[in-house]
């Protein structure tokens, strides 16, 4: 579809989705009360505080909140992700930011995004599909068997030796795994203790930095493709190019600026809201996600109208904040520029972490190489964040670098790299 044909599509869309929302749910018909249901894009948002504490009203499939959080808690406590909730797929999310929150997904809702994800996603050319899923828990949705075509779940809780054990005997043509997992991997492979060689490499749940896809991509000898995708809807996925396309015929994704104005393309969002324009029993309608990206001005090559994203920064709640020198308000400073400052510090940093826990001191922890010199890396690393600091006319906190041999997770085992430890006063 041109871009004309694609905004008209996503609007009738929407509008539909809308209307089955006011009808269907007490919660929206309440929520959009008095307001012109057919203005989608200047409708009231919601986000995930607000989605929660009203779900028995907020699903329109007749679900209660406090049974879908005990049918879920369940699930987490025996590790059992084969059971349906009745005949829908519910799954808990913690997300990124460690907030609890509840998916439902009807059969046709599952059926369309499977579709959408073998259709569309560039998959090796091979008659059969051998696919390694690799994350902490998994659904119904995600057990694949039919046609030759198969998903094999192996969970990120067990330890390494097993994971690599359970790769070898079912050698994947497609390995997909948070960034973290494929470098771990990655590691394997190179040292010898590893004999897999995928077709396609997949990366997702984590942010896929560039620095990390580069050598992820020298080691696998191939583009590393990525899934974009959030407990609240399939965002994104890579063409046979390697872009990363907003799935614009799934999703309508607005990105906005602090002042409320749209992000153009090329620059880092401060907000963004999103549309399904499918999803039903559990209506996303202009939901606020914490997520901060960057769209490309460029159109891809492979000729697709979809927009690209040109990186993924991370969260809203991975933002630094400091107070300006000039008059004292509070200033964002992306994550990027804290990130870039790092790894410019030294080429003997092989991981890293950035933790602000207040206005005035943000902590780094480093896994460098063996025998680096250790004090010549924190003095340019505690530089190069004071410079950032100083370039945003900001007050400079205290850096303290810490050298460790693992780095902390979170509560659904991704690595964050960048964040902050502390709420925002606004």
């Amino acid at each position: 579809m041109s871009k004309e044909k694609l905004e008209k599509y996503q609007l009738k869309k929407s509008q539909n989705i809308v209307q089955y929302a006011t009808n269907n749910s007490d919660f929206f018909k309440e929520y959009y009360r008095k307001l012109d249901s057919k203005d989608v894009w200047n409708l009231p948002t919601v986000d995930k505080k607000i989605m929660m504490e009203n779900l028995t009203n907020y699903n329109t499939v007749g679900l209660k909140k406090q049974e879908l959080i005990d049918f879920c808690l369940r699930n987490e406590e025996t590790q059992n992700f084969d059971e349906r909730y009745g005949k829908y797929n519910v799954a808990m999310s913690s997300g990124t930011s460690g907030n609890k929150g509840v998916v439902i997904t009807s059969p046709s809702e599952e059926r369309y995004l499977r579709a959408a994800f073998f259709s569309r996603f560039s998959f090796p050319r091979t008659l059969r599909l051998n696919i390694a899923f690799i994350l902490r828990v998994t659904t119904p949705a995600f057990q694949i068997d039919k046609f030759g075509q198969k998903l094999t779940h192996i969970s990120q809780l067990n330890t390494i030796d097993k994971i690599k054990h359970q790769l070898q005997e079912l050698q994947p043509n497609v390995l997909s795994a948070p960034p973290s997992m494929l470098e771990m991997l990655a590691n394997e492979i190179n040292e010898g203790r590893l004999n897999i060689s995928p077709k396609r490499v997949i990366s997702y749940a984590e942010i896929l930095y560039p620095e990390t896809e580069e050598k992820l991509e020298q080691i696998y000898g191939s583009k590393i493709h990525q899934i974009y995708q959030a407990s609240e809807g399939s965002i994104a996925m890579s063409c046979k190019h390697g872009s990363l396309h907003i799935n614009e015929d799934l999703i309508y994704v607005q990105t906005l600026n602090s002042d409320g104005t749209p992000t153009p393309p090329g620059e880092p969002c401060y907000k963004m809201i999103i549309t399904d324009l499918h999803r039903t029993a559990q209506p996303i309608i202009r939901y606020e996600l914490n997520d901060l990206i960057i769209t490309s001005p460029y159109k891809c090559e492979c000729g697709s109208s979809f927009r690209v994203i040109e990186q993924v920064l991370g969260r809203s709640d991975d933002l630094f904040w400091a107070k300006r020198n000039d008059n004292g308000e509070m200033q964002f400073i992306f994550p990027d520029y804290i990130r870039r400052a790092i790894i410019s510090s030294s080429e003997e940093i092989e991981e890293y972490q950035a933790i602000q826990k207040n206005y005035s001191k943000v902590v780094i922890h480093i896994i460098s190489k063996t025998n680096a010199d250790k004090g010549t890396i924190s003095k340019c690393i505690e530089e190069k964040i004071q410079q950032v600091f100083g370039k945003h006319n900001c007050k400079t906190p205290k850096i303290e670098v810490v050298f460790k041999t693992k780095l902390e997770r979170d509560v659904s085992q991704k690595i964050i790299r960048i964040s902050r430890d502390f709420d925002v006063p606004f």
